[in-house]
């Protein structure tokens, strides 16, 4: 894939687009567990906190995607089609 990098982690062989797809995967469940706590407390100023926060982690994966597209054109393809 164009770009890639290969980086070895703990001996592993590891892509840059694992590791983007990774991180990727953990922002969405930090986006999950945030609103969920927000849903979850009865304080105004925590629940305004872990939706700020939650919309941090928005930010941060549409960074990653961008990047994921970036050196996936199949996946930049796939997703032109999904929003078109």
């Amino acid at each position: 894939m164009e770009g890639e990098g290969v980086m070895y982690y703990d001996g592993e062989r590891v892509t840059l687009l694992e590791m983007l797809r990774e991180d990727l995967i953990g922002e969405l469940q930090a986006i999950n567990q945030y609103e969920r706590h927000a849903r979850m407390t009865n304080v105004p100023q925590a629940r305004q906190l872990f939706l700020e926060i939650a919309d941090d982690e928005k930010h941060h994966v549409a960074e990653l995607m961008r990047m994921i597209m970036q050196y996936d054109r199949k996946q930049a393809e796939e997703m032109r089609k999904a929003f078109m």
